[in-house]
């Protein structure tokens, strides 16, 4: 697989603080608490952050990566990419259901997991302090989603237009965008690879 990464997208969340004024004082209003925001939603979210991922994100996600490419071997350069409209109307149905994952991401009161491991590998998943991430910080959230939402439009605009030079463009900024909310709320604390990671 041979992906080519786009420039870093910039993801930009503004927050506001809401001054509620009384009589000659000022008082900042008190942010209403994540689990009665979550109580208040019509929404009644029973999958996981990471079933979402690993059952929807993930494997759209990949099958993005993958539509595209260029490998070499032994017997030369070999390029991959839809071409019927039927491999195309496949690639559709995965960009769709990322443009959709936004949404369920996007849901106030989603849990983290069910146990304190990775369905990957079954490494040590820091569930309190993600969802603690999560909870306090869900205007970002809703920011990445966003993010994610629209450059899954693109990507069906790609397939609409059958353009696989757009879709290895796309599909590179796609991995900046999950890559930058995966930072922020699952691994803040990682260490930053020397030299930018060259």
């Amino acid at each position: 697989m041979n992906r080519i990464v786009a420039a870093p997208t910039a993801l930009v969340v503004a927050l506001g603080a809401v001054v509620v004024v009384s009589g000659c004082s000022r008082a900042p209003a008190p942010a209403a608490a994540p689990a009665a925001a979550a109580a208040n939603s019509p929404y009644k979210p029973t999958a996981t952050f990471q079933e979402i991922m690993d059952s929807v994100v993930d494997p759209a996600g990949d099958y993005i990566w993958k539509a595209v490419a260029t490998t070499v071997d032994a017997k030369g350069s070999h390029e991959t990419r839809p071409q019927t409209p039927a491999e195309w109307h496949e690639f559709r149905r995965h960009a769709v259901l990322l443009v959709e994952a936004a949404n369920l991401i996007a849901v106030p009161g989603r849990r983290v997991a069910y146990g304190s491991k990775t369905v990957e590998d079954g490494g040590p998943l820091e569930v309190d302090k993600i969802q603690h991430r999560l909870d306090t910080q869900h205007d970002a959230l809703v920011g990445f989603a966003g993010a994610l939402r629209d450059i899954g439009v693109k990507l069906l605009d790609d397939a609409d237009r059958q353009d696989s030079a757009a879709v290895t463009e796309h599909g590179g900024t796609l991995d900046e965008v999950c890559e930058a909310c995966h930072k922020v709320f699952w691994y803040p604390d990682e260490p930053k690879p020397a030299n930018g990671g060259k």
